[in-house]
Protein backbone atom coordinates (compact mmCIF):
# COMPACT_ATOMS: atom_id res chain seq x y z
CA UNK A 1 0.00 0.00 0.00
CA UNK A 2 1.10 3.15 -0.86
CA UNK A 3 -0.10 6.03 1.66
CA UNK A 4 -1.58 8.80 -0.52
CA UNK A 5 -1.27 12.42 0.93
CA UNK A 6 -4.46 13.05 2.53
CA UNK A 7 -4.02 9.71 4.22
CA UNK A 8 -0.82 11.14 5.68
CA UNK A 9 -2.56 13.93 6.98
CA UNK A 10 -4.65 12.12 9.15
CA UNK A 11 -1.80 9.56 10.07
CA UNK A 12 -0.10 12.79 10.58
CA UNK A 13 -2.99 14.01 13.57
CA UNK A 14 -2.46 10.59 15.31
CA UNK A 15 0.96 10.19 15.48
CA UNK A 16 1.20 13.96 17.10
CA UNK A 17 -2.06 13.57 19.11
CA UNK A 18 -2.82 10.15 19.74
CA UNK A 19 -5.84 8.15 19.41
CA UNK A 20 -8.54 10.65 17.75
CA UNK A 21 -12.19 9.54 16.53
CA UNK A 22 -13.30 10.63 12.57
CA UNK A 23 -14.66 13.69 14.50
CA UNK A 24 -11.98 14.89 16.42
CA UNK A 25 -9.72 14.12 12.63
CA UNK A 26 -12.64 16.36 11.09
CA UNK A 27 -12.10 19.26 13.74
CA UNK A 28 -8.14 18.67 13.56
CA UNK A 29 -7.21 18.64 9.65
CA UNK A 30 -10.82 20.60 8.60
CA UNK A 31 -11.05 17.94 6.06
CA UNK A 32 -14.92 17.02 6.00
CA UNK A 33 -16.51 14.54 7.48
CA UNK A 34 -17.74 12.45 4.57
CA UNK A 35 -13.93 12.72 3.38
CA UNK A 36 -12.65 11.82 6.82
CA UNK A 37 -14.53 8.55 6.85
CA UNK A 38 -13.50 7.36 3.83
CA UNK A 39 -9.95 7.84 4.02
CA UNK A 40 -10.15 6.28 7.64
CA UNK A 41 -11.73 3.04 6.29
CA UNK A 42 -9.53 2.88 3.77
CA UNK A 43 -6.36 2.59 6.36
CA UNK A 44 -8.19 0.27 8.53
CA UNK A 45 -8.92 -2.37 5.58
CA UNK A 46 -5.33 -2.10 4.82
CA UNK A 47 -4.20 -2.80 8.31
CA UNK A 48 -2.31 1.24 9.19
CA UNK A 49 -5.03 2.32 11.93
CA UNK A 50 -7.36 0.09 14.04
CA UNK A 51 -10.42 1.00 15.60
CA UNK A 52 -10.21 1.39 19.64
CA UNK A 53 -12.95 1.05 22.10
CA UNK A 54 -16.10 3.20 22.09
CA UNK A 55 -16.35 5.88 24.30
CA UNK A 56 -19.25 7.81 25.39
CA UNK A 57 -19.77 11.28 23.65
CA UNK A 58 -22.18 13.40 25.94
CA UNK A 59 -25.39 12.54 23.81
CA UNK A 60 -25.79 10.48 20.18
CA UNK A 61 -23.86 8.00 19.12
CA UNK A 62 -20.58 6.75 21.50
CA UNK A 63 -17.29 7.95 19.37
CA UNK A 64 -14.84 5.52 18.45
CA UNK A 65 -11.28 6.59 18.64
CA UNK A 66 -9.10 5.28 15.89
CA UNK A 67 -5.03 4.81 16.37
CA UNK A 68 -2.09 3.65 14.53
CA UNK A 69 -2.11 -0.09 14.70
CA UNK A 70 0.72 -1.70 16.01
CA UNK A 71 0.43 -5.10 14.97
CA UNK A 72 -0.55 -5.76 11.28
CA UNK A 73 2.37 -3.81 9.24
CA UNK A 74 5.68 -2.93 9.46
CA UNK A 75 8.76 -1.22 8.70
CA UNK A 76 12.10 -2.75 7.03
CA UNK A 77 15.41 -0.74 8.42
CA UNK A 78 18.72 -1.32 6.41
CA UNK A 79 21.76 0.06 7.66
CA UNK A 80 25.27 -0.36 5.34
CA UNK A 81 28.60 0.44 6.53
CA UNK A 82 32.13 -0.21 5.96
CA UNK A 83 32.37 -4.20 6.11
CA UNK A 84 28.71 -4.95 8.15
CA UNK A 85 25.61 -4.67 7.17
CA UNK A 86 22.26 -5.24 9.12
CA UNK A 87 18.56 -5.23 8.93
CA UNK A 88 15.79 -5.03 11.11
CA UNK A 89 11.85 -4.68 11.42
CA UNK A 90 10.03 -1.56 13.57
CA UNK A 91 5.99 -1.39 13.69
CA UNK A 92 4.28 1.20 12.66
CA UNK A 93 4.65 2.74 16.38
CA UNK A 94 8.29 2.59 16.00
CA UNK A 95 9.05 -0.43 18.22
CA UNK A 96 11.07 -2.79 17.15
CA UNK A 97 9.50 -6.41 15.93
CA UNK A 98 11.62 -9.94 15.73
CA UNK A 99 15.53 -9.64 16.05
CA UNK A 100 17.79 -7.64 14.22
CA UNK A 101 19.97 -9.32 11.60
CA UNK A 102 23.80 -8.31 10.99
CA UNK A 103 26.51 -10.05 9.16
CA UNK A 104 30.32 -8.68 8.80
CA UNK A 105 31.42 -8.86 4.65
CA UNK A 106 34.36 -8.78 3.62
CA UNK A 107 35.67 -7.56 0.57
CA UNK A 108 34.94 -4.81 -2.12
CA UNK A 109 31.90 -2.51 -1.99
CA UNK A 110 30.04 -4.18 -4.65
CA UNK A 111 30.17 -7.50 -2.25
CA UNK A 112 28.69 -5.61 0.25
CA UNK A 113 25.54 -3.51 -1.32
CA UNK A 114 24.81 -7.53 -2.61
CA UNK A 115 24.95 -8.95 0.97
CA UNK A 116 22.53 -5.87 1.89
CA UNK A 117 20.12 -6.87 -0.50
CA UNK A 118 20.38 -10.49 0.19
CA UNK A 119 19.86 -9.76 3.80
CA UNK A 120 16.64 -7.51 2.96
CA UNK A 121 15.58 -10.53 1.25
CA UNK A 122 15.14 -12.59 4.08
CA UNK A 123 12.75 -9.61 6.14
CA UNK A 124 10.60 -8.28 3.32
CA UNK A 125 7.22 -10.47 3.69
CA UNK A 126 3.72 -9.89 4.15
CA UNK A 127 2.81 -6.49 6.53
CA UNK A 128 6.02 -4.88 5.19
CA UNK A 129 4.86 -1.12 3.67
CA UNK A 130 8.12 0.69 3.53
CA UNK A 131 12.07 0.59 3.87
CA UNK A 132 14.56 2.88 5.69
CA UNK A 133 18.19 2.74 4.30
CA UNK A 134 21.02 4.62 5.84
CA UNK A 135 24.18 4.98 3.63
CA UNK A 136 27.08 7.16 5.24
CA UNK A 137 28.39 9.52 2.49
CA UNK A 138 27.20 11.15 -0.27
CA UNK A 139 24.95 9.72 -2.35
CA UNK A 140 22.84 10.14 -5.70
CA UNK A 141 19.19 8.68 -5.65
CA UNK A 142 18.43 9.37 -9.13
CA UNK A 143 21.48 7.42 -10.17
CA UNK A 144 20.89 4.80 -6.92
CA UNK A 145 24.47 5.21 -6.29
CA UNK A 146 26.95 5.84 -3.18
CA UNK A 147 29.36 8.44 -4.41
CA UNK A 148 31.55 9.07 -1.60
CA UNK A 149 32.05 7.85 1.69
CA UNK A 150 33.36 4.90 4.03
CA UNK A 151 31.76 2.51 1.46
CA UNK A 152 33.61 4.07 -1.40
CA UNK A 153 36.54 4.34 0.38
CA UNK A 154 37.90 6.31 -2.61
CA UNK A 155 37.28 3.92 -5.09
CA UNK A 156 34.42 4.27 -7.85
CA UNK A 157 30.51 5.48 -7.13
CA UNK A 158 28.81 1.93 -5.81
CA UNK A 159 25.77 1.03 -7.40
CA UNK A 160 22.91 0.44 -5.42
CA UNK A 161 20.24 -0.95 -7.72
CA UNK A 162 20.42 -4.68 -6.43
CA UNK A 163 18.37 -3.22 -2.98
CA UNK A 164 16.33 -1.12 -5.27
CA UNK A 165 15.94 -4.96 -7.20
CA UNK A 166 14.89 -6.99 -3.75
CA UNK A 167 12.95 -4.01 -2.65
CA UNK A 168 10.23 -4.55 -5.90
CA UNK A 169 6.64 -2.64 -5.26
CA UNK A 170 7.60 -1.34 -1.84
CA UNK A 171 8.80 2.47 -1.14
CA UNK A 172 12.63 2.95 -0.48
CA UNK A 173 14.36 6.18 1.68
CA UNK A 174 17.82 6.10 1.36
CA UNK A 175 19.42 8.48 3.57
CA UNK A 176 22.74 9.29 5.58
CA UNK A 177 22.73 7.48 8.58
CA UNK A 178 22.34 11.13 10.38
CA UNK A 179 19.78 12.10 8.85
CA UNK A 180 18.03 8.86 9.78
CA UNK A 181 19.23 9.12 13.71
CA UNK A 182 17.02 13.33 12.81
CA UNK A 183 14.29 11.18 11.67
CA UNK A 184 13.80 9.23 14.60
CA UNK A 185 14.27 12.33 17.24
CA UNK A 186 11.50 14.14 15.03
CA UNK A 187 9.48 11.44 15.27
CA UNK A 188 9.88 10.52 18.96
CA UNK A 189 9.94 14.03 20.55
CA UNK A 190 7.18 15.01 18.47
CA UNK A 191 9.06 17.78 17.37
CA UNK A 192 7.38 20.73 15.16
CA UNK A 193 7.94 20.35 11.99
CA UNK A 194 7.90 24.29 11.09
CA UNK A 195 11.32 24.47 13.52
CA UNK A 196 14.46 23.90 11.43
CA UNK A 197 16.86 21.57 13.12
CA UNK A 198 20.48 20.82 13.37
CA UNK A 199 21.11 17.41 14.95
CA UNK A 200 24.38 16.95 15.95
CA UNK A 201 25.85 13.22 17.32
CA UNK A 202 29.03 13.25 19.35
CA UNK A 203 31.44 9.84 19.85
CA UNK A 204 34.56 9.46 19.78
CA UNK A 205 36.35 9.87 16.68
CA UNK A 206 32.97 9.50 14.81
CA UNK A 207 30.78 13.03 14.56
CA UNK A 208 28.00 13.52 12.14
CA UNK A 209 25.28 16.34 12.24
CA UNK A 210 21.81 16.50 10.09
CA UNK A 211 19.92 19.61 9.11
CA UNK A 212 15.98 19.56 9.04
CA UNK A 213 14.31 22.16 7.08
CA UNK A 214 10.52 22.55 7.63
CA UNK A 215 10.94 18.60 9.07
CA UNK A 216 12.40 17.78 5.67
CA UNK A 217 15.85 16.36 5.23
CA UNK A 218 17.98 19.30 3.53
CA UNK A 219 19.55 17.06 0.79
CA UNK A 220 21.48 19.91 -1.08
CA UNK A 221 22.79 19.06 -4.98
CA UNK A 222 23.20 15.70 -3.42
CA UNK A 223 21.89 13.39 -0.61
CA UNK A 224 23.85 13.64 2.67
CA UNK A 225 23.86 14.41 5.93
CA UNK A 226 25.62 18.04 7.25
CA UNK A 227 29.49 16.64 7.23
CA UNK A 228 30.68 18.47 10.37
CA UNK A 229 33.30 15.70 11.01
CA UNK A 230 35.14 16.79 7.83
CA UNK A 231 35.14 19.99 9.08
CA UNK A 232 39.33 20.84 9.15
CA UNK A 233 41.46 22.37 11.03
CA UNK A 234 45.17 23.53 11.48
CA UNK A 235 45.87 20.41 13.26
CA UNK A 236 48.41 17.82 12.98
CA UNK A 237 45.81 14.28 12.71
CA UNK A 238 46.09 11.06 11.41
CA UNK A 239 44.61 10.78 7.91
CA UNK A 240 41.13 10.55 7.40
CA UNK A 241 39.17 8.00 5.24
CA UNK A 242 38.25 11.31 3.37
CA UNK A 243 42.16 12.02 2.32
CA UNK A 244 42.84 14.76 4.66
CA UNK A 245 44.25 15.67 7.59
CA UNK A 246 43.41 17.65 10.27
CA UNK A 247 39.23 16.45 10.32
CA UNK A 248 37.22 17.77 13.54
CA UNK A 249 36.23 13.84 14.06
CA UNK A 250 40.16 12.83 13.81
CA UNK A 251 40.43 15.95 16.18
CA UNK A 252 38.04 14.06 18.62
CA UNK A 253 39.07 11.16 18.94
CA UNK A 254 41.37 8.56 21.24
CA UNK A 255 44.24 8.81 18.99
CA UNK A 256 44.37 12.81 18.95
CA UNK A 257 44.43 12.88 22.76
CA UNK A 258 46.90 9.77 22.74
CA UNK A 259 49.54 12.37 20.46
CA UNK A 260 49.12 15.66 22.16
CA UNK A 261 49.39 14.02 25.02
CA UNK A 262 52.34 11.86 24.27
CA UNK A 263 52.64 8.31 23.72
CA UNK A 264 51.17 7.21 26.78
CA UNK A 265 51.37 9.35 28.88
CA UNK A 266 48.92 10.21 31.67
CA UNK A 267 46.59 7.71 30.50
CA UNK A 268 47.07 4.63 32.15
CA UNK A 269 46.92 1.03 31.08
CA UNK A 270 43.42 1.23 31.19
CA UNK A 271 43.75 3.47 27.79
CA UNK A 272 46.27 1.16 26.41
CA UNK A 273 43.80 -2.12 26.91
CA UNK A 274 41.30 -0.33 24.53
CA UNK A 275 43.62 0.98 21.90
CA UNK A 276 42.91 -1.85 19.34
CA UNK A 277 38.98 -1.33 20.13
CA UNK A 278 36.13 -3.37 19.19
CA UNK A 279 33.78 -4.77 16.76
CA UNK A 280 30.13 -4.73 18.07
CA UNK A 281 27.50 -7.02 16.24
CA UNK A 282 24.70 -5.16 18.24
CA UNK A 283 25.20 -1.80 16.55
CA UNK A 284 26.33 -3.03 13.27
CA UNK A 285 28.69 -0.01 13.12
CA UNK A 286 32.50 -1.04 13.87
CA UNK A 287 33.26 0.70 17.20
CA UNK A 288 36.56 1.94 18.83
CA UNK A 289 36.63 2.16 22.69
CA UNK A 290 38.64 4.44 23.19
CA UNK A 291 39.84 6.83 26.09
CA UNK A 292 38.48 10.23 25.03
CA UNK A 293 35.12 9.36 26.04
CA UNK A 294 36.06 7.79 29.61
CA UNK A 295 37.95 10.93 30.46
CA UNK A 296 35.51 13.34 29.27
CA UNK A 297 32.68 11.33 31.63
CA UNK A 298 35.05 12.25 34.23
CA UNK A 299 35.74 15.64 32.73
CA UNK A 300 37.41 18.21 35.68
CA UNK A 301 37.98 21.94 34.90
CA UNK A 302 42.01 22.57 34.43
CA UNK A 303 42.06 19.29 31.81
CA UNK A 304 43.98 21.05 29.46
CA UNK A 305 44.25 18.71 26.49
CA UNK A 306 40.58 17.48 27.26
CA UNK A 307 39.32 21.41 27.07
CA UNK A 308 41.41 21.71 24.24
CA UNK A 309 39.79 19.21 21.95
CA UNK A 310 36.16 20.09 23.27
CA UNK A 311 37.27 24.10 21.94
CA UNK A 312 38.21 22.71 18.86
CA UNK A 313 34.57 20.58 18.69
CA UNK A 314 32.44 23.67 20.23
CA UNK A 315 34.18 25.51 17.48
CA UNK A 316 32.94 23.77 14.12
CA UNK A 317 29.32 23.27 16.21
CA UNK A 318 29.28 27.21 16.89
CA UNK A 319 30.05 27.58 13.30
CA UNK A 320 27.33 25.75 11.92
CA UNK A 321 24.71 27.34 14.19
CA UNK A 322 25.70 30.62 13.05
CA UNK A 323 25.90 29.47 9.19
CA UNK A 324 22.47 27.64 9.59
CA UNK A 325 20.95 30.02 12.29
CA UNK A 326 18.11 26.99 13.60
CA UNK A 327 15.85 26.89 15.91
CA UNK A 328 16.82 24.60 17.73
CA UNK A 329 20.14 22.52 18.31
CA UNK A 330 20.05 18.60 19.27
CA UNK A 331 23.18 17.25 20.94
CA UNK A 332 23.61 13.32 20.44
CA UNK A 333 25.82 11.76 23.39
CA UNK A 334 26.36 9.96 26.05
CA UNK A 335 28.71 13.15 27.42
CA UNK A 336 24.84 13.87 28.18
CA UNK A 337 25.62 11.93 31.22
CA UNK A 338 28.70 13.65 32.36
CA UNK A 339 27.32 17.12 33.82
CA UNK A 340 30.82 18.61 33.82
CA UNK A 341 31.72 17.44 30.44
CA UNK A 342 28.64 18.83 29.08
CA UNK A 343 28.39 22.14 30.47
CA UNK A 344 31.59 22.95 29.08
CA UNK A 345 30.68 22.25 26.07
CA UNK A 346 27.46 23.73 25.98
CA UNK A 347 28.61 26.80 27.12
CA UNK A 348 31.31 26.87 25.06
CA UNK A 349 29.05 26.57 21.78
CA UNK A 350 27.40 29.62 23.69
CA UNK A 351 30.16 32.06 23.51
CA UNK A 352 30.83 31.74 20.06
CA UNK A 353 27.48 32.03 18.79
CA UNK A 354 26.23 35.13 17.48
CA UNK A 355 24.56 37.68 19.54
CA UNK A 356 21.75 37.04 18.05
CA UNK A 357 21.01 33.66 17.89
CA UNK A 358 21.72 33.18 21.72
CA UNK A 359 18.76 33.51 23.27
CA UNK A 360 16.72 32.21 19.99
CA UNK A 361 18.35 28.58 19.59
CA UNK A 362 16.99 25.93 21.69
CA UNK A 363 19.25 23.42 22.82
CA UNK A 364 18.03 19.76 23.35
CA UNK A 365 20.38 17.38 24.78
CA UNK A 366 19.14 13.50 23.60
CA UNK A 367 20.63 10.99 25.41
CA UNK A 368 20.02 8.32 22.67
CA UNK A 369 20.14 4.83 24.21
CA UNK A 370 22.64 2.37 21.88
CA UNK A 371 20.31 0.93 19.48
CA UNK A 372 20.63 -1.09 16.61
CA UNK A 373 21.74 1.08 13.68
CA UNK A 374 19.29 -1.16 11.09
CA UNK A 375 16.34 -0.14 13.90
CA UNK A 376 17.32 3.56 13.17
CA UNK A 377 17.43 3.05 9.26
CA UNK A 378 13.16 2.07 9.93
CA UNK A 379 12.60 5.41 10.92
CA UNK A 380 13.67 6.99 8.04
CA UNK A 381 10.71 4.54 6.63
CA UNK A 382 7.98 5.99 9.36
CA UNK A 383 9.30 9.54 8.51
CA UNK A 384 8.27 8.80 4.70
CA UNK A 385 4.68 7.52 6.65
CA UNK A 386 4.24 10.28 8.59
CA UNK A 387 5.89 13.20 7.45
CA UNK A 388 5.89 14.95 3.99
CA UNK A 389 9.20 15.42 1.65
CA UNK A 390 11.17 12.00 2.86
CA UNK A 391 10.18 9.86 -0.02
CA UNK A 392 11.05 10.87 -3.62
CA UNK A 393 14.30 12.52 -2.43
Amino acid sequence: MRVTREQRFLLQQLWQHGAQSRSDLHELTGVGPNRVGALASALIEHGVVRACEARPSGGGRPRVPLEIDPGQRHMIGLTIWPGAVGVARINLQGHLVGKPLARFVSGSPARLVKAAAGLLGKRIGPGAMGIGVSVPGFHDSKSRRVLSGPIASGQAAVGLSPIYEVAGELPVVIENDMHALAARWQLTHRADTEHDVLLVNIGDGALGAAVLIGGRPNRGCVSSANELGHMRYFADTERCYCGQAGCLERIFSSEYLRQIEGAGASLGAAGRGTEEGSRSMSGVRPSVSGVLMERLMAYRVGDESLEAIVDYLSNGIANVVNFIRPHRLVLVSELIRSPGACDRLTQSIRSLMLGELVDRVRFDLWDQPVAHQAETAGWLALAGLYCDGWYGG
